[in-house]
């Protein structure tokens, strides 16, 4: 990374950082505190748990789809790799990306795997968390609707655009002559602005095999039902993380307003703002749940307790995990 990306990156922290301080001081400092010290550390280690455990369901998703293209994967790697990706999307502009290019790449050195089967499997995983999330927000977005909340105009419009995003992305990896086009630009590109040779010819295989894969992996829908069930199941696993959240400060929160809630804030989440859109979802978040009628003070708390388990431990554990994976490929290439 260079030094001026760098810059920018510890800017947009600290910017994230100020809103969210800029919250807790409007609430009131000595109310969010008092709440945070008399969180249940039980109930706490319950949360972690939970979203421990959504990251192995993960792990198991992943390893499915890469059973169906008739490859196996140690767990344990997948697991890392999965963390991994965590620690990336955090310290990205969007706060569900970025990561996909990073652990197909990984998988493959670590696995032997080939490229365009991990590629694909990664595609195939961000195609069944957006469509899980179009399907579930889109029942939140029609509630807001009817109640008349003011920011649902907004969120139908993010809406769309994910919708749009991920069709766009999806015919243009899988047109019959664009991703060769564009491969052949890049590579031409690349050879211009430094000394290295990519051979276009082995850059063309990869990318139909990487779609004959996406291919196959689509004529087996029958064995894409477990992968899909799994990813509603990482979903479910992250809104009862939170409502444990609520529950170790004493506060029980209704199922549908934290959902209502978590799935709004996500959706505004997924734009590429701030790096894991730190202070815009939680602000969202806090607004909403104020709008529902809980207190300034718990509605706070809570998503500060949700950016511990969520975004802080997920971050460090990440780049421990990213550590590890370094280590692992140094040990191969001896």
């Amino acid at each position: 990374m260079s030094l001026k990306r760098k810059i920018l990156t510890s800017l947009l922290y600290l910017l994230g950082i100020v809103i969210i301080l800029l919250i807790v001081w409007h609430v009131g400092i000595s109310e969010v505190v008092s709440l945070l010290l008399s969180t249940d550390p039980y109930l706490f280690l319950l949360a972690v748990l939970v979203y421990l455990l959504g990251c192995f369901v993960l792990t198991l998703r992943w390893n499915t789809i890469l059973s169906i293209s008739n490859y196996r994967a140690s767990l344990k790697n997948l697991f890392l790799l999965i963390m991994m990706g965590q620690f990336i999307n955090n310290v990205t502009p969007s706060m569900r990306g970025g990561s996909e290019p990073f652990r197909a790449y990984y998988l493959s050195k670590l696995e032997g795997i080939p490229k365009p089967i991990s590629f694909s499997s990664v595609i195939v995983e961000r195609v069944l968390d957006t469509l899980a999330f179009l399907i579930i927000s889109f029942f939140v977005i029609l509630y807001l609707l009817i109640k008349g909340i003011p920011i649902v105009e907004e969120l139908v419009l993010v809406w769309l655009l994910i919708g749009a995003l991920m069709v766009s992305g999806v015919y243009l990896i899988m047109h019959r002559s664009l991703p060769y086009r564009v491969a052949s630009k890049l590579i031409k590109l690349i050879s211009i602005i430094s000394s290295r040779s990519i051979p276009e010819r082995e850059v063309h295989k990869s990318i139909e095999d990487l779609q004959q894969n996406i291919i196959f992996l689509h004529h087996n829908r029958r064995k894409m039902v477990l992968p899909f069930v799994l990813t509603f199941l990482w979903w479910f696993l992250d809104i009862l993380k939170n409502y444990i959240l609520f529950l170790s400060i004493g506060y029980y929160i209704s199922p549908l307003v934290l959902s209502l809630t978590y799935l709004a804030s996500l959706l505004v989440g997924l734009l590429p703002t701030l790096p894991g859109s730190l202070g815009v979802s939680d602000a969202l978040s806090i607004t909403l749940y104020s709008y529902f009628g809980i207190p300034h003070s718990i509605s706070t708390t809570g998503t500060l307790l949700d950016r511990v388990v969520s975004y802080i431990l997920p971050t460090v554990l990440g780049f421990l995990a990213y550590c590890l994976i370094r280590r692992k490929l140094k040990g191969v290439k001896r």
